[in-house]
Order: C-alpha cells, then sequence, then structure tokens
C-alpha cells in the first residue's frame, strides 16, 4: 500500500478540486473586459470612439516625428502654428512661444509654458 500524498489543486471561485495546479486555474478565470481612457476627464469607456469623443478631444500627428498628440497638450498647439511638435524639435521662435502657449490657454484653460 502506497502512503504517498497527493497534492490537489481547488478553483477559488467555484472550489471545484483539480489534480493540476495550471487546471485550477484556468477553471474559472475570470474575463478581462477592455476598456478605454478619456485623455481629458479619465473617464473609462467600452468602445474606443467614445472614449476619443468623450470631452471633443482631438488629434493631430507631427508631421516630423509621426507621434500622435491630443488637442490638450501643448504640442498639438505646436504642430499647428510652428509644424512640429515640442519633444522632435523644442526650438521655437519667441512669436512662435508666446502664439502656441496663448492658444493652449485658450483651448483648454491651463496654464502651461514650453520650456518647464
Amino acid at each position: 500500500m502506497d502512503l504517498k500524498i497527493k497534492t490537489l489543486y481547488q478553483c477559488g471561485a467555484c472550489r471545484e478540486i483539480h489534480d493540476d495546479e495550471d487546471e485550477a486555474m484556468d477553471c474559472c478565470r475570470p474575463d478581462i473586459i477592455e476598456l478605454y481612457e478619456c485623455p481629458v476627464c479619465k473617464a473609462n469607456h467600452n468602445d474606443e470612439d467614445k472614449a476619443l469623443t468623450c470631452c471633443g478631444v482631438d488629434a493631430i500627428k507631427c508631421p516630423s516625428c509621426y507621434r500622435d498628440y491630443a488637442s490638450v497638450s501643448l504640442s498639438y498647439q505646436a504642430i499647428r502654428i510652428a509644424g512640429h511638435c515640442t519633444t522632435c524639435n523644442p526650438m521655437f521662435t519667441i512669436d512662435q512661444q508666446l502664439a502656441i502657449q496663448d492658444l493652449h490657454y485658450r483651448q483648454t484653460g491651463k496654464r502651461e509654458h514650453l520650456h518647464d
């Protein structure tokens, strides 16, 4: 007679007993729900389009580095005014810098500076 103790594994959700640890883990594995976060208010949405249109956020792609920027970022205004973002080329004339910061403030209500 073999007196070897056998290890069993119990599912934490349904309490079913399994011989294999992986079977117990996979037994009642919870479903993962994919959510999308609005970049402005941080609200979660089930649909990517709803998250994008939640707070009226628009996006633009930098023609130099091909990064995407939301309309609530300084780089969005920089691309519109100077033709490039603040990441790939942080150099702007004084007039461009003031125009970017002013337009950003008028669009978002946030006072941010290019070189902080």
